[in-house]
């Protein structure tokens, strides 16, 4: 398991950036939130990772602080949520006004979300509304 990548910025677009960790370019899908973070293209730059094994990829996400990370893992959890959705949520709200729309139960602010239809906006509100801490 890989906990973070330290490296320079080889590559930026919004949602995709690869790493370059000595002579190793490492590609990461991650947030708007983190993208607008980075540095320049041939910065230095360290990223939190969380990494996904299926049966025809390997794929890494980053993140640039933990509470994006810890969140990512949490929408993980719920059901109907894979990776790449969650990453969705995460660039459509910011952390906060995510975090506000599940406490608060707001399937409307979850439902503008490309991919959140009213029940999965339903199920996270249910599944996480206890679990998030504002």
């Amino acid at each position: 398991m890989y906990s973070y990548l330290s490296g320079i910025l080889a590559e930026k677009s919004p949602t995709l950036i690869t790493v370059d960790v000595n002579g190793i370019g490492f590609q990461l899908i991650v947030p708007i939130s983190t993208s607008q973070k980075l540095p320049a293209t041939g910065q230095k730059v360290k990223l939190l990772t969380h990494h996904v094994v299926r049966e025809d990829a390997q794929i890494l996400f980053g993140f640039a602080t933990e509470e994006e990370r810890s969140l990512f893992k949490l929408l993980l959890s719920v059901s109907g949520i894979g990776p790449k959705l969650a990453i969705t949520i995460l660039s459509g709200l910011g952390i906060e006004e995510l975090k506000q729309a599940i406490v608060q139960g707001s399937v409307p602010a979850l439902t503008a979300v490309s991919g959140i239809g009213r029940k999965t906006a339903e199920r996270l509100i249910v599944e996480l509304r206890e679990r998030i801490v504002v």
